[in-house]
């Protein structure tokens, strides 16, 4: 008779991560008062109902997803999870659990904001207390004083597992999307949980960065964004779109926390910044959004309206989202819609968030399908690729990052 035998592998660093005023061990340190072979019997005995919740899991995922975008969506969230988790970690003490997060391929930074923001659908989707737990060191670091600077700062660390911040200031400087990132990010969170107290506490911080997109975010210059291998952006309508929603995010902390002068005012800016947004960021077509205020017959991926829709913050009208989903199934490739005009590189955690704010089923389904057609044919063998190109398949660059979280957006948005 065939027997089974069971394969544990174990993985103990100490300490697992040296951040800007101490020293943090892995979280499964707190639970077992850092005995190795306690963690390992209760791993071994847990086996069977470790299967069980895993089962569960799959099984929630495989049906909402069948929900929102049939067989093709199903593969592209299953070749997504486990990669997703990958590149995170849990620290800290059952008091002060912490998520760190690595950024894989495109470097070694650790709890890159602008990572854990296409990343984070995917803990907004399972469980919003672990984005929580990713937003808490970034946070934590900024409030103590350790980042000299009024935005938001890039990571906590060019080289994980040190995440000793940048006390200096120096840093890969995304002033205007790290900002409105983190806003974002909060609301979303006290959204998802109702946790005010979290909003309160980090409502001076939230608070300072907003000024920032109030100065900087309609116009932005030149800037760098996300999408950072672009170069720097003069004034970027997708960047604008971001910054204005992270104002409109801070009107519902202001609000959640009975700020209502503050509510009245952030609203009210980020309501005024929209009509110029369409102003300045409409091509001279009528047909879509250009990449630059500076430059007609260009476009981008409007993928920052997806905050928009997700926080609810109606700012961007209904118009917009028409006309963008109308532009984009004209200039769909075989492997799904170019990242900006004149390139045939995409991302698809950007795909996956353009597929969530979407109204049109028909763009949805046909980015669903054309991803997955990308999964089966790409001759590119890596890890989910988050980087394409839309005609010929390949990885030009980045595998098996965590932002592939992202292609969890849809499963975020009750259409």
């Amino acid at each position: 008779a065939a027997n089974t035998v069971y394969y544990g592998v174990a993985h103990v660093r100490r300490p697992a991560i040296e951040y800007t005023d101490s020293h943090l061990n892995q979280l499964w340190e707190s639970y077992f008062n850092g005995d190795d072979k306690q963690m390992i019997d209760f791993f071994y005995e847990d086996r069977e109902d470790a299967l069980r919740r895993a089962t569960a899991l799959d099984k929630r995922i495989v049906t909402d997803a069948q929900a929102v975008g049939g067989e093709s969506y199903v593969k592209v969230v299953s070749a997504a999870l486990r990669q997703a988790y990958g590149g995170i970690e849990m620290v800290g003490t059952v008091n002060r659990p912490w998520m760190m997060l690595k950024e894989i391929s495109s470097d070694g930074n650790c709890q890159t904001v602008d990572v854990i923001y296409p990343h984070f659908p995917v803990q907004l989707y399972l469980n919003p207390t672990l984005l929580k737990y990713l937003l808490d060191p970034l946070l934590d670091n900024q409030e103590k004083g350790f980042f000299p600077l009024k935005y938001c700062m890039h990571d906590l660390g060019s080289n994980y597992p040190k995440c000793i911040g940048h006390q200096d200031g120096h840093q890969e400087d995304m002033e205007v999307e790290e900002s409105a990132n983190m806003l974002i990010m909060m609301s979303a969170y006290v959204r998802a949980t109702n946790d005010t107290e979290f909003a309160k506490k980090h409502y001076k911080i939230a608070k300072q960065w907003t000024q920032y997109l109030v100065d900087h975010g309609l116009i932005t210059g030149n800037a760098l964004t996300t999408d950072d291998f672009l170069g720097k952006i003069v004034n970027s309508t997708n960047l604008s779109a971001k910054a204005i929603v992270g104002i409109g995010g801070m009107a519902q902390l202001a609000e959640v926390t009975g700020n209502d002068a503050d509510r009245q005012h952030y609203r009210q800016i980020a309501e005024k910044y929209v009509t110029e947004w369409i102003r300045l960021g409409e091509d001279p077509s009528n047909k879509h959004m250009k990449l630059s205020y500076n430059k007609a017959n260009t476009w981008f991926m409007i993928y920052n309206l997806y905050a928009d829709v997700l926080l609810n913050t109606k700012l961007v009208p209904e118009s917009i989202y028409k006309q963008q989903d109308e532009w984009y199934q004209q200039v769909m490739n075989v492997y799904g819609l170019p990242l900006e005009s004149g390139q045939p590189d995409t991302k698809y955690d950007w795909i996956m968030f353009t597929a969530a704010s979407s109204t049109n089923t028909k763009l949805r389904q046909s980015l669903f399908d054309r991803t997955a057609k990308w999964l089966r044919e790409t001759p590119t063998r890596v890890p989910f690729s988050d980087c394409v190109n839309t005609i010929t398949g390949a990885s030009p660059r980045f595998l098996n990052r965590p932002v592939i979280g992202g292609v969890f957006a849809p499963l975020t948005i009750k259409h």
